[in-house]
């Protein structure tokens, strides 16, 4: 046996030994994009959704195209000379043996490993332990967080808790999910940013635009998907649309459409953002809105679902031009990770809510009053995600 295979054998011994439950690292779940398709408001009034633009008739039928854009696995460890990612040099440095019970179990699907019975008081120790707190990342001390990623949303999970409490573990909770999928982003900016290189440099392979007129389709900038060169001001548009959403904006619209994660919607459908559908695997409200069809709210597998087609809904709807045209301006010529202005990106956002320039005020509010800019400094610590969920 190869030196290496028997320190990492080694490894797994000592962590089943100590009882570590943290979680197993795995591969990612092999979804595409094509999947992706404080309380400021009382969360009763998230049971009937935000309403949203008028939606096309190709919309209704869809309300997220069913394509797949070019994904490369995201949450790859970056590995040090011993072979250990940064994720798990800090967990084997950390002492576990006073981990709360009752200890969480592991499950192993086909897609990945599970840990279930994540009791919040669980969850809470294990953000402590990993410095995942409020105090060490306002000191600097934290500039990185776990891929903690919640496989699903219990009801009543958060019954008997303080608001600050649910704010306190939601949103750490969906800003591991949203880091997570902005990582996504950012490769494929990265990778569109190469194309466009080789592009000026003149060499461009013919698989290298059919990638890139591939990307364009599937952000759509373009309607029809072709071998045909893109123009400068598609390729402009394309620009505009492949890049991150802000952290602190998708907490606040997170915890306005969800109610910090306690929605019935949340709990039935991991939906966290409002997002409308027409189809008949929609969960649909108590009470539909006249005019404005059959509609319910867009249903995921899971949260991290829920957050890829909410920036992939900013990202391509006609609706948020506006706000993808801030966007840019704020980025510049900058390029790779860039802290945006959150709080002035809510504003471009009145379409997303029926109440128009008030919805993007108490957006505002909330990136304010919860200091959630904080989290746009923030990034993912390198290493494979960590799945947990509870028991129902």
């Amino acid at each position: 046996m190869k030196p290496n295979n028997i320190v990492a054998l080694f490894i797994v011994v000592i962590l089943i030994v100590i009882g570590v439950a943290l979680g197993v690292i795995n591969q990612r779940s092999q979804k595409t994009r094509e999947e992706a398709a404080d309380l400021l408001v009382d969360i009763s009034s998230s049971e009937t959704g935000t309403e949203k633009p008028e939606p096309t008739s190709a919309e209704k039928n869809n309300t997220l195209t069913q394509v797949a854009l070019i994904h490369e696995e995201i949450g790859a460890p970056a590995f040090d000379s011993q072979g250990k990612s940064e994720l798990q040099k800090i967990r084997d440095s950390i002492d576990w043996s006073d981990a709360p019970s009752p200890v969480p179990e592991l499950v192993k699907t086909d897609n990945y490993d599970v840990y279930i019975n994540v009791s919040k008081e669980y969850l809470m120790y294990v953000f402590d332990k990993l410095g995942y707190t409020g105090d060490k990342i306002d000191s600097g001390e934290t500039t990185a967080i776990p891929p903690l990623l919640v496989v699903s949303i219990s009801k009543g999970w958060s019954d008997g808790e303080t608001v600050q409490f649910k704010k306190s573990i939601s949103y750490r909770v969906i800003l591991s999910l949203v880091l997570y999928e902005n990582e996504a982003v950012l490769r494929e900016r990265d990778k569109l940013l190469s194309f466009l290189k080789a592009r000026d440099d003149g060499t461009l392979s013919s698989t290298q635009m059919s990638a890139l007129n591939h990307l364009a389709y599937s952000y759509r900038a373009i309607k029809d998907e072709s071998d045909e060169p893109l123009t400068e001001a598609q390729i402009q548009d394309l620009l505009t649309r492949v890049d991150i959403v802000p952290a602190s904006l998708a907490l606040a619209q997170a915890a306005h459409e969800s109610g910090y994660a306690t929605s019935r919607f949340a709990h039935t459908a991991n939906a966290l953002f409002g997002q409308w559908d027409w189809s008949a695997n929609s969960v649909k409200p108590q009470q539909q809105r006249k005019g404005m069809g059959n509609y319910g709210i867009k249903a995921f597998d899971q949260p991290v679902d829920s957050v890829r087609a909410y920036i992939w809904n900013l990202n391509t709807h006609r609706a948020y031009a506006g706000f993808r045209q801030e966007r840019a301006r704020q980025r510049g010529d900058a390029t790779g990770r860039f802290v945006f202005d959150g709080a002035k990106l809510a504003g471009t956002l009145t379409s997303y809510s029926e109440r128009g320039e008030a919805y993007t005020k108490e957006l505002q509010g909330t990136i304010s009053f919860n200091r959630l800019s904080r989290a746009d400094g923030l990034r993912l610590m390198e290493g494979d995600p960590i799945y947990f969920g509870s028991n129902d």
